[in-house]
């Protein structure tokens, strides 16, 4: 409905792509600057609109073996697909080389600091031991969340150069916000019926197929769509203080992995630390497990503190030079 545009050899053109891209293979040998993190991956809900972390332990505490990285994303919101780049997709038609190591029979990981490093194996002298797109730890413009930004990059040839960049739009406003605001004021005036019919538009052209019922539209439902919606978009930190959450959100305490795997399907569930979830293959030749894949959860080590939103962060400064001039104008709370 409203965007910003571009065209491309007219001098209005950006370097999202660029930025952001998949190292491995990109036109400038550059990009990775926005990971997504698994906090992120895991609000996208399964296709029977259930909420569920992703499958990386069994009940026994065992890690879940994958033929292909990908199948852990399996069944999941497709929209998913079109905002992250998982291990396992592609990109311009070639397969992301995301993964963090080799695990051996013994449980040793090998790995490297190096993009696409090798190391010797047992029977493998000289085998790449860690993805060409990383993750790795403290190692800037890779995948170190184990996954890339998707949203807004420009497939077409060039678009990852400098020298021709991207001429994507970037959408200020569209229509499935307006769907999204709608069923907001609907749920807030009591019409519930009315909010479920807005909202079903809208994930019905993301390919979820089962609609919502009156009875399943809640405020945490209206929050978790616009997450996943308009994520990268603009609005997160606008709509979390509109709706007053956004100290509960980000109350300053760091995150156990209890915290990440539970309840993120509230809107106050508390999301102060972004976490990574990072593939490893299995190397142990003649064993069936073999050549599959497991993945871990992990804190990265550059992330050191946790996002605290303070009350006073509610409101804007209004300058002395206003105040003065009007008496009547007093200063913010808590400013």
């Amino acid at each position: 409905m409203w965007v910003e545009d571009f065209k491309l050899k007219s001098g209005r053109v950006h370097g999202f792509t660029v930025a952001n891209q998949p190292r491995f293979g990109s036109e400038e040998e550059e990009g990775g600057r926005i990971n997504p993190s698994v906090n992120l991956v895991e609000a996208f809900e399964k296709l029977d609109n259930t909420f569920a972390p992703l499958a990386v332990n069994a009940n026994d505490g065992s890690a879940v073996l994958y033929t292909n990285p990908v199948e852990i994303f399996a069944g999941r919101d497709a929209r998913l697909a079109g905002t992250v780049i998982t291990p396992g997709s592609t990109f311009k038609g070639r397969p992301v080389d995301i993964w963090a190591g080799y695990r051996l029979a013994d449980g040793t990981i090998v790995t490297s600091d190096a993009r696409g490093g090798t190391k010797d194996l047992p029977g493998k002298p000289g085998a790449q031991v860690v993805g060409q797109d990383g993750p790795i730890d403290r190692l800037e413009f890779v995948a170190q969340s184990g996954f890339y930004i998707r949203k807004y990059l420009d497939p077409a040839a060039g678009a990852g150069s400098r020298g021709t960049n991207s001429e994507v739009a970037y959408i200020r406003y569209r229509y499935a916000e307006v769907l999204l605001n709608a069923a907001e004021a609907a749920f807030e005036l009591g019409q519930n019926d009315v909010a479920a019919g807005f909202m079903n538009q809208v994930r019905e052209r993301a390919g979820l197929t089962i609609p919502l019922t009156a009875a399943q539209i809640t405020f945490d439902r209206i929050v978790h769509e616009r997450r996943v919606e308009l994520a990268f978009e603009g609005h997160l930190l606008f709509d979390m203080k509109r709706w007053r959450i956004a100290h509960q959100k980000w109350d300053g305490n760091p995150m156990s992995l209890a915290d990440l795997t539970t309840n993120f399907n509230q809107a106050t569930d508390r999301n102060t630390q972004p976490w990574a979830l990072w593939p490893y293959k299995v190397y142990d030749p003649g064993n069936p497990n073999d050549g599959k894949w497991y993945f871990q959860y992990k804190l990265l080590s550059a992330v050191t503190g946790a996002r605290r939103f303070r009350m006073g962060n509610y409101y804007s400064f209004i300058g002395d030079d206003i105040r003065a001039n009007n008496p009547k104008i007093v200063r913010q709370p808590n400013q």
